[in-house]
């Protein structure tokens, strides 16, 4: 139940406790037990005092009204007192770990008889008797009350309780005594006598909250200490860890079971062993300073020893104190110790694995970061590193055609090689995939750098041996040398990165080291390909036509498509530029997409013997979705498969798999034609028109240029003729410029042709136009070239844009 107002400000005033405050009961009985022991403890000598003042009393009062009262009263006391004494005499030698509430009910209920008997000495006596016999009662009762005060001070209910029993008592017996003219004097002992209560319940009030506070921190101390001691027994018996103790000489004392299994010796043994000869073996980190933290009074944690354990090296980790006595003498170390050898093992080779590349064994991107950044920031190098840059070309290939173990096997080649051409202090990493990176601290020389690129450049000229057969491969370098290229780890490998992407651009087998200008030409291919996102959804690519002219009947077979971008910020846009842009980012697929889409409606408005021609790139070539694609586009528009033509350059069928294969197989079979584009100019040419039997050839613009000038370039296109012709295919020759060219290709036999010499590539809006001028009918020859407006950019033989 809740306490009202009074009560609580009574409480709060005496500085009791509230019993909303709870301890356990194990607690509780601990503390009752203290409180009673503490009273028990005083009852001999109350018990004295109070014998000793009521015989005073007793005498006191003879010959006087209260004669018959005071011995009887007297008695009473004694009987108290004596039942007290009785009791402590039967619990003398008794430990008395607890105690009940009751026997705290019982102790109070002691305080209020004894505080009633003393009480009733002023009512009953004080009234009439002489002013010499009461200030002697007074006296009497006013030490009674201070003894009892401090006897009773540990149970607080208890001390009140005796106290105002007396205080109440003899403010109504100086009341009792009041004739008329005393009432003021009778009024100023009340008052005292009520102060004194206050004064006194205050310091039972104080006394008992700090008594209370003490034993329960002391109980909870003892309760800590028996768990504490239970799990070091456990923890002993148990644990995978050991506890060790020397003296102030550092010498082993108490050794326990666990730590002389851990040494490999006996317990008599390490009795009194110094520790430093325990370490003795070791030699090794961590020795000398727990020795030294030792000597001079240090706590440590954690600190690593080696201790040679018969032939073996084993780790420790030791933890430790000093300990001090009461008067600050040391007397040794305490701890505890757990051999790590084998977490330590795992951890160096977790720290290994995450670490190092599991392919090569060389650092990995994690590591050669950190170490990159270490070098920025050496002092000693003053930011000058070279950072190489590198990828492996024609690695796709390997990997995808002859599986991973080998792809694995490769990498590994290249690590090792790539080692061999590096100093001992430079890093050589693998970044990821087929991307490596080496620095090399502290060298800012241009002709260093080119050096070792040449060095790794001749390495890669050796063929690479893998699963009993030989292979080329080859590397481009990206080299960037700071703080010059950047005084940041991000800034320097930023810079690398942009000349690798250089290297590989000019024709890949190569280095080339990073330039100012790479910086904003990588910002306009970032915002190129950010404006080329959007360049679909807001109309800027569009479609236009080159006509191809059939040398027979000297009439236009049909057109191909090739893509254009007028972009609102940078103006008409190269496909030579954004075509490989939109491959790398993947945007070529949706890109690819709608230039089928679209190609074939237009198509399909055409007459129905033109067909229409369309690039397709290699990455949107590898795409899955292509053949239906395909469909799509051509149940759309309604144009029938005969009149769509798809080319396909060589570097398309590079790593042809079976899938690729399978995918022109049922093309072919869907009635579409294919075109094999950029003849000549790739690896593997003839071994392709083996694999698949291509509609038409397309002779590239290289052979081309000089036919009219140069017999090599006819014998070469003579063979081309020639081949395909045996083998049931056409020709077209692409970039025909000159009526020079065009007469020569006529000889030769040509089926097809197309280039500037017929018209630039027109609009779809053009293209009736062109079809209804055609040719003069009358004399069979080419008209001269129609008056177009020319497109002012090359167009790139590269993907679905060319």
């Amino acid at each position: 139940m809740k306490k009202g107002l009074l009560a609580r400000g009574a409480w709060a005033f005496f500085g009791l406790r509230s019993d909303d405050v709870a301890v356990d009961e194990e607690t509780a009985r601990r503390i009752r037990g203290e409180q009673v022991s503490a009273i028990v403890e005083l009852v001999p000598m109350s018990a004295i005092a109070n014998l000793m003042c009521a015989a005073i009393v007793a005498a006191a009062f003879q010959g006087t009204s209260s004669e018959v009262f005071a011995p009887i009263w007297a008695l009473a006391v004694f009987a108290f007192a004596g039942m007290a004494l009785r009791n402590w005499w039967r619990s003398r030698g008794k430990t008395r770990v607890g105690a009940s509430p009751r026997a705290i009910t019982r102790l109070t209920t002691n305080s209020v008889i004894l505080g009633i008997l003393w009480g009733m000495a002023p009512i009953f006596m004080l009234p009439d008797s002489d002013t010499y016999r009461q200030l002697l009662l007074q006296i009497l009762v006013t030490g009674m009350t201070a003894g009892g005060a401090f006897g009773l001070s540990t149970v607080a209910r208890a001390g009140l309780s005796y106290v105002w029993i007396i205080v109440i008592s003899s403010a109504i017996a100086m009341l009792l005594t009041v004739d008329g003219e005393g009432f003021r004097s009778a009024s100023a002992i009340v008052a005292m006598w009520l102060g004194y209560g206050v004064y006194l319940s205050r310091n039972i009030a104080i006394h008992a909250a700090r008594f209370y506070e003490n034993v329960k921190n002391r109980a909870e101390m003892i309760e800590k200490n028996e768990v504490i001691g239970l799990l070091l027994k456990d923890f002993q018996e148990h644990g995978g860890d050991w506890l060790w103790e020397t003296d102030a000489e550092g010498r082993l004392v108490d050794p326990t079971p666990r730590l002389a299994e851990a040494a490999g010796r006996t317990l008599d043994e390490l009795d009194s062993m110094p520790l430093r000869v325990l370490l003795a073996g070791g030699h090794a980190e961590g020795d000398d300073e727990l020795l030294e933290a030792m000597e001079w009074y240090e706590i440590f944690r954690d600190l690593v020893v080696t201790v040679r354990i018969g032939d073996k090296t084993r780790h420790w980790s030791l933890t430790g104190r000093p300990v001090f006595r009461g008067n600050g003498r040391f007397c040794g170390y305490q701890g505890v110790g757990s051999d790590i050898t084998e977490r330590r093992a795992a951890e160096e080779r977790i720290t290994y694995l995450a670490e190092t590349d599991p392919v090569t064994g060389l650092v990995n991107r994690t590591k050669f970061s950190a170490v990159l950044e270490a070098a920025m920031v050496d002092p000693g190098n003053f930011g000058r590193n070279i950072l190489f840059y590198l990828d492996l070309d024609q690695f796709k290939s390997i990997n995808d055609t002859m599986g991973h173990p080998v792809g694995d096997a490769l990498l590994d080649q290249v690590g090792r090689r790539l080692v061999d051409c590096t100093g001992p202090n430079d890093v050589v990493a693998r970044i990821g995939g087929d991307e490596f990176a080496i620095l090399i601290p502290g060298s800012d020389r241009p002709d260093h750098a080119a050096e070792i690129a040449e060095r790794i450049l001749a390495t890669f000229d050796l063929p690479f041996t893998l699963d009993g057969a030989d292979f080329s491969v080859g590397t481009s370098i990206g080299i960037a040398i700071g703080p010059d290229d950047g005084s940041t780890p991000m800034d320097l490998m930023k810079s690398a990165d942009l000349a690798l992407y250089r290297a590989k651009a000019e024709g890949r087998d190569g280095f080339r080291f990073f330039e100012p200008g790479m910086d904003e030409k990588a910002r306009r291919r970032r915002l190129l390909e950010q404006g080329l996102r959007t360049a679909m959804d807001t109309d800027q690519l569009y479609l236009v036509y080159q006509p191809i002219v059939d040398l027979v009947s000297d009439r236009i077979a049909g057109f191909e498509t090739l893509i254009r971008w007028r972009s609102p910020e940078f103006g008409n846009v190269s496909p030579a530029e954004f075509i490989p842009i939109a491959e790398e980012c993947k945007l070529i697929v949706p890109i690819g997409e709608w230039i089928l889409h679209e190609a074939t409606r237009q198509a399909a408005t055409w007459p129905r013997d033109i067909r229409v021609s369309i690039n397709l790139s290699p990455v949107q070539f590898r795409n899955r979705r292509l053949l239906a694609t395909i469909v799509s586009a051509l149940e759309h528009s309604r144009l029938p498969p005969n009149r769509l033509q798809v080319e396909i350059t060589e570097s398309t069928l590079l790593d042809a798999s079976e899938n690729t294969l399978a995918m022109l197989r049922d093309l072919r079979e869907l009635g579409v034609r294919v075109a094999l584009d950029d003849f000549g100019t790739g690896y593997s040419s003839l071994n392709y028109l083996r694999k698949f039997p291509f509609d038409k050839i397309k002779i590239d613009k290289s052979f081309v240029d000089d036919i009219d000038q140069r017999e090599l370039s006819r014998a070469i296109v003579r063979a081309i003729m020639d081949l395909t012709s045996a083998l049931g295919m056409s020709t077209v020759a692409e970039g025909v410029e000159t009526n020079s060219q065009l007469a020569t290709l006529r000889d030769l036999g040509c089926d097809e042709i197309q280039g500037y010499v017929i018209s630039a590539a027109v609009d779809a809006e053009a293209i009736p136009d062109m079809l209804s001028a055609n040719f003069d009918s009358t004399t069979g020859d080419l008209v001269e070239p129609m008056d177009l407006e020319l497109i002012d950019v090359e167009p790139s033989r590269s993907g679905a844009a060319a």
